[in-house]
């Protein structure tokens, strides 16, 4: 292959900007699951609790409080990037939840416009658990600083 064309596909398959998409991901699903948490809270667990009730899940009303601080708590801390993984993985419990829901209880269609977005959640968010929170968080800044402290202490 000529050297100007691979050197253009080269080019191409760089990667370019992934700190910043990380980022961007990671803050719209961080404000979706905020939304999504708060809208819960402040108008009331009591319909939500009822739905999950009506769909024979036991203990219902702890189930719709861990889905609710999920939302907040775990959209909040991946909005900034502080305990990103661990947010994650409730995130992604929570939202697996709804594309369950959408597809065996509701109208057993995935890709109806409820089951369809919760599996792209889905997706999103494990995808930026395998991914990892990126360079603009706070879990690399804070794991940054402590290699930094302990560099200063050692001289």
């Amino acid at each position: 292959m000529n050297n100007t064309v691979q050197s253009f596909f080269k080019q191409l398959s760089r990667p370019f900007g992934r700190e910043s998409v990380l980022l961007l991901l990671r803050m719209w699903l961080g404000l979706i699951m905020v939304y999504h948490g708060s809208d819960k809270l402040f108008r009331s667990l009591d319909p939500f609790t009822q739905h999950l009730t009506t769909f024979g899940i036991p203990l219902s009303k702890f189930v719709s409080g861990f889905f609710t601080v999920s939302q907040l708590v775990g959209g909040t801390l991946l909005f900034f990037g502080l305990l990103t993984r661990p947010a994650l993985v409730c995130i992604v419990l929570t939202v697996f939840s709804a594309v369950v829901e959408a597809m065996f209880f509701v109208n057993y269609d995935p890709f109806s416009r409820k089951g369809e977005l919760a599996f792209t959640y889905m997706i999103l968010g494990f995808a930026l658990l395998v991914s990892g929170p990126g360079m603009y968080s706070l879990d690399y800044f804070l794991s940054h600083f402590k290699q930094t402290e302990e560099h200063d202490e050692a001289l």
